[in-house]
């Protein structure tokens, strides 16, 4: 999945943008909900329904399931609020991990430099999976529930949004990967009793999604 196409806005939306002062809190203003709701649905389409971050379908008709998502963090970089290239649609559950981080004051930078005035326009800008500039598949592999990283981007990604959180909270089972030499070594993977032992057992499950257990 690749964003291809910017949402752009009209003129008379930029109009009333401009009456607002640069501050993240406006953003829920009740006069700029058309436009949300356009930026939202825009998003929608050239994500094909799916999630910007963890890959599962997303709400085609409620707003609850499809959040517009501030890849830059609108709180922490204003300016970037309506940069439509900072913009995206999101699942319920990435959507609050992305919450919680801000109640928490815990926000992961996405930037490379923090100090950038301009939003960037190359994926070698951002530490993350960038919707509008990086192909995801070619950085995270999703099998069932199960996230594998295949670039630093990747993995980044996959901690940032906290996209193993089935496999955190349930384990893992025949439900999720049918491929019993797969299970076997993403079972070592979460059992890992150390960094070191889990990076290697995560080496050798990126190599059998890569290329197969046969």
């Amino acid at each position: 999945m690749k964003i291809n196409n910017k949402y752009v806005y009209s003129e008379s939306q930029l109009t009333l943008i401009k009456k607002h002062p640069p501050d993240h809190k406006i953003w829920g203003c009740s006069d700029l909900e058309s436009i949300r709701c356009d930026i939202r649905n825009h998003y929608r389409q050239e994500q094909k329904g799916v999630c910007a971050y963890c890959g599962n379908l997303i709400s085609l008709t409620s707003p609850l399931n499809a959040n517009v998502e501030h890849i830059v963090a609108k709180s922490v970089q204003p300016q970037f609020m309506f940069e439509s290239q900072n913009m995206c649609v999101i699942c319920a559950d990435c959507n609050q991990i992305k919450k919680d981080q801000e109640v928490r004051n815990d926000i992961p930078g996405v930037l490379r430099n923090n100090k950038a005035q301009r939003y960037p326009r190359s994926s070698s800008a951002f530490k993350i999976v960038h919707p509008h500039f990086d192909i995801w598949s070619e950085h995270i592999i999703k099998m069932g529930v199960i996230y594998i990283d295949r670039s630093t981007k990747g993995a980044y990604t996959i901690l940032t949004c906290k996209l193993n959180r089935y496999v955190h909270a349930f384990g893992i089972g025949d439900a999720y990967i049918s491929d019993a030499e797969l299970i076997k070594q993403a079972t070592k993977v979460v059992e890992s009793a150390n960094d070191f032992d889990m990076e290697n057992e995560t080496k050798k499950l990126r190599q059998l999604l890569i290329f197969g257990s046969h």
